[in-house]
């Protein structure tokens, strides 16, 4: 579980990241990320109904939180994401969607240099 101040709840606030962000999009997954005040990280999770019923879209979410959540310490500071999930993450194995989410934060340069990350 992410931790609650890296939770990006408000309706409004996944609005303005998906107008105002930058964006790259894989098989598995949609990034949007915007920038915001710097010690801040926020991430959002949105995952509709055509990925599947009830079940498989709390998998879905739990597996997306949790690749993130191992990212956080190498997301560069005051960034606001936004991960949308395909309706292909569904059948897509945890490595798969790990190694996605890795992918589109660095395309979208979230994450830091490699010399300025810290590993907790």
């Amino acid at each position: 579980m992410l931790p609650k101040q890296h939770r990006l709840l408000r309706s409004r606030d996944f609005a303005r990241v998906r107008r105002r962000g930058r964006s790259t999009s894989g098989p598995f997954v949609a990034l949007y990320v915007a920038s915001v005040r710097p010690p801040d990280i926020r991430v959002g999770f949105s995952v509709s109904k055509k990925v599947g019923k009830a079940v498989i879209r709390n998998r879905v979410k739990r597996r997306l939180r949790e690749a993130v959540r191992q990212e956080l310490p190498s997301i560069r500071p005051g960034t606001d994401l936004v991960f949308i999930a395909r309706p292909s993450a569904a059948e897509a194995s945890y490595c798969e969607i790990v190694a996605a989410v890795q992918l589109s934060l660095r395309r979208t340069g979230a994450t830091r240099q490699p010399a300025e990350a810290t590993h907790a």
